[in-house]
């Protein structure tokens, strides 16, 4: 299990790295590499909605408005804060994954939105995918925060 656990880290590793390369500038975004993080197909739920979903072109057209949402906002940076990974068998694991969003307001006050998101990996096709992903209320923290 121990090599589950160190091939799972190394995803969400890249993973924070990718993403917060797609944060800082628009010309960084890896439409490939983002959705090489995720298997064929998998679900999310947000307080709003469980959906599932392809990883087509449909997802991949997606990928850079997520981004350019966060810049919209203020976003400037989006951490890995910690990673506690579970093995779950010798197939799957739940990684829950603490997240750091840092921005500057239109008022130009500088904060942070810390939140905790939970993912299924698999590694059945060799390398660790996400399958599934379970997050709060980003809305309502964006809203705490005045970024929406």
């Amino acid at each position: 299990m121990m090599e589950m656990e160190t091939r799972v880290r190394r995803l969400f590793d890249e993973y924070g790295r990718t993403s917060n390369d797609a944060l800082k500038d628009a010309a960084s975004v890896n439409i490939a590499g983002i959705a090489a993080f995720f298997a064929a197909y998998f679900v999310g739920s947000t307080p709003q909605a469980v959906f599932g979903g392809a990883n087509d072109a449909a997802f991949r057209d997606v990928i850079p408005q997520g981004f350019a949402r966060y810049r919209e906002v203020g976003g400037k940076r989006m951490d890995i804060t910690g990673v506690k990974i579970t093995c779950l068998n010798d197939l799957h694991a739940l990684a829950e994954v603490g997240w750091d969003f840092s921005y500057v307001n239109k008022a130009g006050e500088a904060g942070n939105v810390r939140f905790t998101n939970f993912y299924l990996v698999t590694v059945a096709d060799g390398a660790p995918r996400i399958f599934a992903y379970i997050t709060g209320d980003e809305e309502k923290a964006m809203r705490d925060h005045g970024l929406a």
